[in-house]
């Protein structure tokens, strides 16, 4: 911080000014760090969308959208005879999560996953999809689907919304069930309780979110951000509550008792 103090002359006036200087720095320095400084807006992202990311190294974007616990209807053809009809189920599903990615303005692969709780940082484990059309390692057979939107996120919104109203198929072996009895048994499971899917034990995934969401970015997982510190807990403090003081004229408890 400096100080200084010199004389102002303006027209016939003559003033002796005093100011303060907190910072100097010389006129290229301030315009390259002016030209460091620009506002970043966020794409239109996806419904659910809790994670993303858009490599300046590879140019792609990955969405990680989460999707809440709940019944949902699939169609699923399982037989390979022909004219043999799909039969439809009510099932109970977990956290589901999807990871897109995209280059350009166009969807280059999309992932799906289970979870049992919501996902609280980059670095959550994962656990197997058993949905039909999902290869063990999550990717899932886009087949023939195209869709279309305004923007990359509309386009993610209008991926998710025909995977899930696609008619599945047993051309890719999914991930099995937690339990036996097929589509059936897993239908008779969530008819009477849409949360029943959160307490069935899936295998664990060998990768966590970090590690999925630089494989589909192209990158390498130390370039994702470091997951946060958790804060120490606060040290617990007493709280002491004042005795009452007594009121002129009350009664006491052996009156109130009597």
């Amino acid at each position: 911080m400096q100080s200084r103090t010199y004389l102002r002359i303006e027209g016939d006036l003559v003033s002796l000014v005093s100011e303060v200087v907190d910072r100097e720095v010389t006129l290229p320095d301030l315009l390259a760090e002016l030209s460091q400084s620009h506002l970043v807006i966020t794409p239109r992202l996806p419904a659910g969308c809790r994670l993303w990311l858009r490599s300046g190294t590879t140019g792609r974007q990955v969405f990680v959208v989460e999707q809440a616990p709940g019944r949902r209807t699939i169609e699923y053809h399982a037989s390979t005879r022909v004219g043999a009809d799909p039969v439809t189920y009510r099932v109970a599903l977990p956290y589901v999560v999807f990871v897109v990615a995209t280059y350009g303005e166009q969807v280059e692969g999309l992932a799906t996953f289970f979870r049992t709780e919501p996902i609280a940082s980059l670095d959550a484990a994962l656990l197997c999809s058993t949905l039909p059309n999902t290869s063990d390692d999550g990717n899932v057979c886009l087949g023939s689907v195209r869709v279309s939107g305004a923007s990359v996120g509309e386009r993610v919104d209008a991926l998710l919304a025909a995977f899930w109203s696609s008619r599945f198929n047993s051309d890719l072996r999914r991930h099995p069930l937690p339990f036996t009895g097929g589509f059936r048994a897993w239908a008779s499971r969530s008819r009477h309780d849409p949360l029943a899917a959160l307490t069935l034990a899936y295998d664990p995934y060998w990768r966590t979110l970090r590690q999925v969401v630089a494989q589909m970015a192209g990158i390498a997982p130390t370039d994702l951000p470091a997951a946060p510190t958790a804060p120490e807990a606060d040290a617990q403090t007493e709280v002491r509550t004042p005795e009452p003081e007594p009121t002129e004229g009350g009664e006491d408890d052996d009156d109130l008792a009597a």
